[in-house]
């Protein structure tokens, strides 16, 4: 059995239990690396077949190393939108992704969505309202984008107006 210290980087020993010399080191990095690897698969959005590079997308791989905790930090922030209909709800996470994606620009997140820069705030704004959460405050936008991420990253159970059910 290999036990390893977290906080081993490329070049690195570390610690280990159970395991000596080059082997222990070999055993060591390997486990890191599918570990890594497995947290990096769930980093992708739920049902998407996009690659997520471990270093290259903190946030995504932040929320998927604990996705059990995500997923209430993303009920407590983003609960109120999560409630909306499944179209008005779609419509604000879209915006909030958009900009998000766009750096904070209502401007640049608008010509993504093919609409007016006001149409952004609005929505946004209701966001805001909805979750209690800043788009101005730095607390409130990191909470915000790691729910996003959250919600992004879970399978969601198809609803009855999706399917046609009563």
């Amino acid at each position: 059995m290999v036990a390893h210290t977290p906080g081993v980087g490329a070049g690195e020993t570390g610690h280990l239990a159970g395991g000596t010399g080059r082997t222990g080191r070999i055993a060591s990095r390997t486990g890191d690396a599918l570990r890594f690897a497995k947290v990096a698969l769930r980093g992708g959005d739920a049902g998407s077949a996009a690659v997520t590079v471990f270093d290259d997308s903190p946030v995504a791989v932040a929320t998927a190393g604990a996705p059990d905790v995500m997923a209430r930090v993303a009920a407590q922030v983003l609960g109120p939108v999560e409630a909306l209909p499944d179209d008005e709800r779609a419509l604000l996470l879209d915006t909030l992704e958009a900009w998000f994606d766009s750096g904070g620009s209502a401007e640049e997140a608008a010509k993504v969505l093919y609409v007016h820069p006001n149409t952004v705030r609005t929505r946004l704004r209701r966001i805001t309202e909805r979750t209690g959460r800043s788009l101005t405050d730095p607390r409130g936008i990191t909470e915000l984008s790691l729910a996003l991420r959250a919600v992004r990253q879970t399978p969601r159970p198809p609803s009855s107006e999706s399917t046609g059910a009563d």
